[in-house]
């Protein structure tokens, strides 16, 4: 009886924290779908549209017909899946959604899932951080729904750059657990598996804030004096994880040299957080300058930096000295790490790390979490006349800089008055009646600012068919040949796009949405551009430049032929205008014609050779072929030569004929290549991203060194009992 008691009363605190943590994840979840009642595209926008969708529904086809989805020979740029990284081709919770997401018809429903699902997730990882630190459960879940749904996130990470709310998610989960590692090596396994689902989800910024917030507790908590073996469990902890994800960011890393990432990737300034952001989470509207894609410009939509108008109002009543004492250590170690992310979100972008308002979300996040922490802190009372004077004060001085401004934020935070009032009248924050009341008007007000702003104003108001199947109408190229876009940027960045029709993303399928139709595109969206791109003319979205016909069909000195005939190009769709004008003058016999929406589509018939072959040897003779995504395989005999695939180079491709390995050459700029010898024999190619293999090893080596990491813990010590 007396042993099953301590156990029924951890199954009930298991049991209450799973149901608090549910709690803060349906109401984030709840929350942050409120949008969707008046916007249904709300999370569909920019490159959840063009690059991340489209991705994400080719990868569970793949998946579907068994392949590892690394590669799609769908896409010349952009189709190395795993070295793209933002994929999360090794997240095993981003595999399975993606499966979710195929089932769904409407583009813009599957977006809307995946977006709510992950804001979900970030809530109860917000609560379980909240958690961490010793804040307790009502109030953990009110830290978990304003951190999950603070604006910066959903704005950028939530509508278009996909992979920085699925990192987030994680990454509160992650913090939480090095926390708790930190206090209990036990806990140490379970650490590595979360900052493990953190590298791999595939955005760098992310891993970047891990490593910072890591690195500014553990100096905190040595520089306080706390047990330096703690420090010690949470560095392992987050070394196994970034080693376990090894084989998500080891292709990244051995691809990006031969990209034109590094070449464009130092911009100091643009998107660099004013410091008066950093304070301004309580504000609704908070007009401020940033360097953004147009240039200097006063940028008020969207609201980024409101998380919640009661996290400043606890802070200024919050009783400080107590992160200095024992119940106080967590706290104090997250305001460290959050100070230092506030500082690199304010910080001139570097490398990699261009446009450091991406840190942003993450001292928002932190700052919800320890408002809370506060909140629930013994004798927290708030000062009617002080909160008040806070509340309305800060609604007028962030509006100071677009008078309109005020306006909005008196409609919204004079409510916020009323509500405060009600509060303090019913015993204060710390109540039942507090609380609910302070959860509900937090959700009011982000149901406000969601309708007032519906859209972030930096990214163009694409309306392209939702319904999949529009995507899947006349027949595309035959399987192997390729279909290549030519047009200007400015086609999609025009003030009236949002009225286009259908037919323009039919007809010019931007970006990498050509995967909807399931032809071979050469068009693609991709952040890793190959360097043999820009040779031809073409952009990291697929754009082109006024001569990019001629750079296309003009001979090559080391094969001879165009780029446009071994790359198998049989359909081009250019611009009307001069961009169709001048694909006419170049292309040759042999191509028929016909208007479509905005342009011109060029068709021809090309000579078949099997799978992506598109240049043999003269007088050579296939008695054998077969292909599938990642490696290709044919008997071949004759008198040797130069042999073309219409498929991208990418770092990773290699080739054997008859077991001896051949050199895989770049020809015309971005198509792989061998010369064989004279003879019969077996020809074999195959795409093995770099990388991949030592990032295997080495995430071998850290789920061996997790298992016994784990083992150790749980073998039973032996004790040698003294006769007397």
């Amino acid at each position: 009886m007396s042993g099953g008691a301590p156990s029924r009363s951890r199954r009930s605190r298991a049991g209450a924290e799973i149901g608090h943590a549910l709690l803060a994840a349906c109401l984030a979840a709840a929350t942050a779908a409120i949008p969707l009642l008046h916007e249904p595209s709300f999370y569909f926008r920019d490159d959840a549209q063009s690059y991340f969708l489209p991705g994400f529904l080719e990868i569970a086809r793949l998946i579907r017909s068994g392949e590892w989805p690394f590669l799609t020979p769908r896409l010349f740029q952009g189709g190395a899946f795993l070295a793209e990284y933002q994929y999360g081709v090794f997240n095993p919770v981003c595999l399975a959604l993606y499966r979710v997401l195929d089932g769904f018809e409407r583009l813009d429903r599957a977006a809307a899932f995946y977006a709510v699902f992950h804001i979900g997730l970030l809530g109860a990882g917000t609560y379980a951080l909240g958690r961490s630190i010793g804040t307790g459960r009502p109030f953990a879940v009110l830290g978990g729904l304003a951190g999950a749904t603070c604006l910066g996130l959903i704005a950028w990470g939530a509508v278009s750059w996909v992979p920085g709310l699925v990192s987030a998610a994680w990454l509160a989960w992650a913090a939480a657990f090095l926390i708790w590692a930190g206090r209990d090596s036990r806990l140490v396994p379970p650490a590595a598996l979360a900052v493990f689902l953190v590298v791999a989800s595939g955005w760098p910024f992310a891993d970047a804030a891990l490593l910072a917030g890591l690195a500014a507790g553990v100096a905190a908590g040595a520089f306080a004096g706390a047990d330096r073996r703690a420090g010690l469990r949470a560095v392992l902890a987050a070394g196994l994880g970034f080693a376990l994800a090894a084989p998500a960011w080891m292709p990244l890393a051995a691809a990006i040299g031969s990209s034109a990432r590094l070449a464009e990737s130092f911009d100091p300034h643009q998107w660099q957080t004013p410091l008066p952001t950093l304070v301004a989470i309580g504000a609704p509207v908070f007009p401020q300058a940033w360097i953004s894609f147009g240039g200097l410009s006063l940028v008020v939509s969207p609201p980024m930096q409101y998380v919640g108008w009661w996290i400043p109002v606890a802070m200024l009543h919050g009783a400080w000295p107590r992160l200095r004492g024992p119940a106080g250590t967590g706290a104090a170690l997250l305001l460290a790490a959050i100070l230092v992310l506030g500082l690199l979100a304010a910080a001139p972008g570097v490398s990699q790390l261009r446009w450091p308002f991406r840190f942003l979300p993450y001292f928002q996040i932190g700052c919800a979490v320890l408002g809370a922490w506060f909140l629930g802190q013994p004798g927290h009372v708030w000062s009617a006349r002080r909160t008040s004077a806070l509340i309305l004060g800060t609604g007028v001085l962030a509006g100071l800089p677009l008078i309109d401004a005020i306006g909005v934020n008196l409609l919204l935070l004079l409510p916020v008055v009323l509500v405060v009032l009600i509060v303090l009248r019913h015993g204060g924050p710390r109540t039942r009646m507090g609380l609910i009341a302070i959860g509900v008007s937090h959700i009011a007000i982000f149901a406000a600012l969601t309708k007032v702003f519906p859209g972030n104003s930096q990214f163009p108001d694409w309306r392209p068919p939702m319904e999949r199947a529009a995507y899947r109408g006349e027949p595309g190229p035959r399987q192997g040949d390729t279909a290549l876009l030519l047009f200007e940027r400015a086609l999609f960045r025009r003030l009236d796009i949002r009225d286009a029709p259908a037919g323009l993303y039919l007809a010019f399928p931007q970006g990498n949405t050509a995967l909807y139709t399931g032809n071979a595109a050469i068009a693609g969206y991709s952040p890793m551009r190959g360097l043999g791109f820009g040779a031809l003319c073409m952009d990291y979205i697929g754009g082109s430049c006024l001569d990019a016909a001629e750079r296309w069909t003009r001979p090559d000195p080391v094969t001879g032929a165009s780029t446009l005939d071994l790359a198998r190009v049989t359909r081009v769709t250019a611009q009307a205008g001069a961009r169709a004008e001048a694909f006419a003058a170049v292309a040759g016999p042999g191509w028929t014609h016909r208007s479509v929406e905005s342009g011109i589509l060029f068709e021809r018939m090309l000579p078949g050779l099997p799978g992506t072959l598109s240049r043999l040897p003269e007088g050579s003779e296939i008695r054998t072929a077969a292909e599938d995504v990642r490696e290709a395989r044919y008997g071949l005999a004759g008198s040797g030569g130069r042999i073309v695939w219409a498929r991208a180079w990418y770092p990773g491709y290699e080739a054997v004929w008859n077991g001896q390995p051949l050199t895989v050459e770049i020809v015309n700029a971005i198509l792989p290549s061998v010369v064989i010898p004279a003879g019969s024999g077996d020809l074999v190619l195959r795409y093995r991203p770099r990388g991949l293999g030592l990032g295997l090893a080495l995430a071998a080596l850290a789920l061996a060194a997790i298992a016994a990491t784990a083992f150790w813990r749980s073998w039973p010590r032996r004790t040698t009992r003294r006769t007397p």
